[in-house]
């Protein structure tokens, strides 16, 4: 019996790897394990992909809103510069009708009007510095020497159809810089 068990086991281990009705003796072993390595080498390709496509998405949102950031903050200083030109606008006129209706004559209005003229100033050159448009800020600058030559000056050196023509080519200007995008 002991022999028979061992020309048995001769048998089967000088079997392995031929050929028998189709099969290998040890394929379905063999199949099952390729098996589980190619199921897992398949999870791990996806789970690399997935990471993949997360990443690059992240990467494509952050771009975006970074974009995004920067058109707003171009965007929120060209008009915060447009409303301060229009409030600076709205201080030399009052102080030029002041100036020009006493002049050499320093009454409160005067002195108020001034103030305001100065404060109206100030937030202009402010609001100017944030502001990345070159072209935008040279016009400010030349509407700002002209009106203030035309509101307030006695001698028209600097008439308002001047003034009225730079304030135009500058709100021009902001509302292209603002359609820019």
């Amino acid at each position: 019996m002991l022999l028979a068990g061992i020309n048995a086991l001769s048998w089967h281990r000088s079997r392995i790897g031929e050929k028998g009705p189709g099969l290998f003796v040890h394929e379905p072993v063999l199949l099952a394990a390729s098996s589980a390595a190619v199921g897992l080498q398949s999870a791990l390709i996806a789970a690399a992909v997935s990471l993949l496509v997360a990443v690059l998405g992240q990467y494509g949102l952050a771009r975006r809103d970074r974009r995004e950031r920067g058109y707003q903050r171009r965007r929120t200083a060209l008009i915060d510069v447009q409303n301060a030109a229009l409030e600076l606008r709205q201080a030399l006129a009052g102080f030029g009708v002041l100036a020009r209706a006493t002049p050499g004559v320093r009454s409160t209005e005067l002195l108020d009007a001034e103030r305001e003229f100065d404060r109206a100033l100030a937030v202009l050159e402010v609001r100017l510095s944030r502001l990345e448009n070159a072209e935008v800020a040279d016009l400010v600058t030349a509407w700002r020497l002209a009106a203030q030559v035309s509101f307030i000056s006695v001698h028209d050196v600097v008439s308002r159809p001047d003034e009225q023509r730079a304030w135009t080519e500058l709100n021009t200007a902001i509302g292209t810089a603002l359609g820019d995008g």
